[in-house]
């Protein structure tokens, strides 16, 4: 099936192998590709169309799979005779790659085609740009079934005519293959899942007379060729429950029997885990010097699949992905401002199961950032040219407004001149001084805004508030005096 193309299409989806000729109840594999001829993609989706008359999807498998990432779970339907998929990967890839694998069971002769109704391949340009030239379907040769002939009889000699034939010679044919067995909840064997329920089928060649089905804890087992455990007719599915799927590795043990006896044995493998990791802590480490900063330190233990990764958030924010190495180690928080924050750290499982675990952290001046220790900082760096003509300006005023009482005290001859302009300096210095003193509030805000302060800025811009403080009790003293004076 030929899709549109222009100059800037590049990119190829087809099978391998395209072609086969095969006889019905055979089994055979076919490899979805993409072939981006050189140009970077990331994303592929798809879906499939067949004949279920003459074909019927028996498994499918992300094994060996350039994707890493599934937009859509893969999954058929032979009622339908559809399949589909989508998936990505965090790596843009130039060269031929597999994308996914399809076991399929001859049904009936004929010619079957696997077409792709849509298809799309998207390049890793940060529009997701659409690059398929074209969708290649696949052509399949279906052949009726070989029917085994039996053997010529041999002859017997003319000398021993009451002599039973030998077994062997009338027996005729070969013991079953072993089969393919899928499930659509359990698509991978060697992915973890957090379902203990699901539907396993094959599909039953025509000679088939018994199916012997078992669980097993070992990938080596060999089903009981009698008992409660073989079903005769044959069965071609078998539903499974949580009495039959424990949690951990086991393994669905199929065999099948003909005419001439029994076959060769499937040991599918199950993971199964259902239960999320055990409660964990969050601890809250801090050092014991100014440039520490707290560092977290969390374990959970999983005894099934194992932990696979920790999303850490910080007061809600978007997670960070911490791999169990990592948390080892242990998680140093970055720059935060000064504050309380819940850090929630999620662990998950191999097969997606969660456990949750938060603590509160503070966050206070002490902890300084390690890029901000490298450099000189101290009060005297924040004392600039303005800040220092503004002290300069409230010692000057201070020493003026002295000036003039000790003026006026030198003699009553010039007590009513002394009176007026004493009223004078009082209204000019309360101006002058409130007007100083929210300009050095205004500077101490400013200074204190800064993310963190060491120990020495605080002292500092303590200090200059204190020195503030007595400024202003010494002047209104003085007014004081004076006013009791010029009473």
């Amino acid at each position: 099936m030929l899709f549109s193309a222009s100059s800037v299409h590049a990119a190829d989806v087809l099978f391998s192998p395209s072609t086969g000729s095969y006889a019905a109840g055979q089994t055979f594999t076919a490899t979805v590709q993409v072939d981006p001829s050189g140009n970077n993609i990331n994303a592929v989706e798809a879906q499939l169309s067949f004949d279920p008359s003459i074909l019927s999807v028996v498994s499918l498998s992300k094994n060996g799979s350039v994707f890493s990432l599934w937009t859509t779970e893969p999954t058929f339907s032979n009622s339908a005779g559809t399949i589909d998929f989508g998936g990505g990967s965090p790596t843009p890839f130039s060269s031929r790659s597999n994308l996914l694998v399809i076991t399929f069971r001859a049904v009936t002769e004929g010619t079957a085609t696997v077409e792709f109704a849509s298809a799309s391949a998207l390049a890793a340009d940060g529009r997701g740009t659409d690059v398929l030239n074209a969708a290649i379907s696949g052509s399949y040769t279906i052949t009726a079934a070989t029917t085994p002939q039996p053997q010529e009889p041999v002859d017997t000699p003319t000398e021993t005519p009451d002599e039973e034939p030998d077994d062997a010679t009338i027996a005729f044919g070969e013991p079953p293959r072993a089969p393919t067995v899928g499930s659509q909840s359990f698509i991978d064997p060697d992915t973890w899942y957090a379902t203990n329920t699901a539907l396993f089928a094959w599909e039953l060649p025509f000679d088939i007379t018994a199916v012997a089905i078992e669980m097993a804890t070992s990938a080596s087992h060999i089903p009981a060729e009698s008992g409660d455990t073989v079903y005769e007719p044959p069965i071609e599915e078998i539903y499974l429950t949580h009495e039959d799927l424990r949690d951990g590795v086991q393994y669905l043990s199929v065999r099948f029997e003909n005419q001439v006896g029994w076959g060769a044995v499937t040991n599918r493998k199950i993971q199964v885990d259902t239960e999320a990791p055990e409660p964990f802590e969050v601890k809250v480490q801090t050092g014991n010097s100014q440039s520490a900063f707290p560092l977290l330190t969390f374990r959970a233990n999983d005894t099934t699949s194992g932990v696979e990764q920790y999303e850490l958030a910080i007061a809600g924010g978007e997670p960070v992905v911490v791999t169990p190495d990592e948390a080892e180690l242990g998680y140093l928080l970055g720059e935060l401002e000064d504050g309380t924050y819940t850090v929630t750290v999620t662990a998950i499982d191999r097969a997606g199961n969660e456990r949750v675990a938060s603590t509160p952290v503070l966050i206070t001046a002490g902890w300084i950032p390690p890029s901000e220790l490298d450099e000189e900082t101290t009060f005297w760096s924040f004392l600039t040219p303005g800040f220092i003509f503004i002290l300069f300006l409230i010692l000057l005023n201070i020493a003026q407004f002295g000036y003039h009482i000790y003026e006026r005290r030198q003699g009553s001859k010039r007590e009513e001149k002394l009176r007026k302009e004493t009223r004078e300096i009082q209204d000019q210095m309360e101006k002058i001084f409130s007007a100083l003193r929210d300009e050095i509030y205004d500077q101490i805000n400013t200074i204190t805004k800064r993310p963190r302060l060491s120990k020495k800025e605080r002292e500092a811009v303590e200090g200059l508030n204190n020195a503030l403080e007595v400024s202003e009790t010494l002047i209104e003293k003085e007014i004081n005096d004076v006013k009791k004076i010029l009473k």
